[in-house]
């Protein structure tokens, strides 16, 4: 009896690897899959190289005189490519930002020249909610976009393609002001001397000190 059950379970154990590894072939098929559908991407310049959807900032917090938040770079420089519809004549791609969280009316937009060389014109990512005419605007964390190249106004592909933007900490600091001495130059209802005091006269130049922010 004993023996009979050692017989029986033998093919169970068997069925049940089968599937295993049959779970497992699938997952790695539809995650190389997965990856080969991403047709159309950008292609974000940081420093020396290039990162693929991946846009990049620093924030600093400053307090004092010049208090404030200050994210470095300004603007990411950036450009969009499509493996399916490369680059040609009389072409253009106009990409939308429609991530939750920005304006609506109209959406953060981009339309760039796509026709020559490999990529699109260049273009800025810059982390805002409205849609800018000299910026793309971006939010923290995933962003999604739609995308559709035209060529002659008709519109040869569309697709949409997501983005992460990261925003590093570097931390809080006292920022104090710059201040510098400049002559300043009044007329004749203003005339003062060095000291401030009024004086008459048809023109009068005098120091004084200005101050800004860095």
């Amino acid at each position: 009896m004993k023996h009979a059950r050692f017989i029986t379970g033998r093919p169970t154990i068997k069925f049940v690897a089968i599937l295993v590894g049959a779970f497992f072939l699938t997952l790695a098929a539809f995650t190389v899959s997965a990856q080969q559908t991403s047709e159309a991407q950008f292609r974000v310049k940081n420093e020396n190289a290039f990162n693929i959807n991946l846009i990049q900032f620093k924030r600093t917090e400053y307090v004092g005189p010049c208090a404030g938040t200050v994210f470095s770079p300004d603007s990411q420089s950036a450009r969009f490519v499509s493996s399916k519809t490369p680059p040609g004549p009389n072409r253009r791609v106009i990409i939308k930002n429609v991530t939750e969280g920005m304006e609506t009316n109209p959406y953060p937009y981009t339309d760039r020249g796509y026709n020559k060389g490999e990529f699109s014109e260049d273009f800025g990512f810059k982390l805002g909610n409205s849609h800018k005419t000299r910026t793309f605007s971006v939010l923290e964390g995933e962003n999604n976009f739609l995308y559709e190249i035209k060529e002659n106004d008709q519109v040869i592909e569309q697709g949409a393609l997501t983005a992460e933007v990261s925003v590093q900490n570097l931390g809080t600091f006292p920022r104090q002001q710059i201040c510098q001495d400049q002559v300043e130059c009044r007329d004749t209802d203003d005339c003062r001397d060095r000291k401030g005091r009024k004086r008459s006269c048809r023109r009068e130049c005098f120091p004084v000190q200005q101050c800004r922010c860095p």
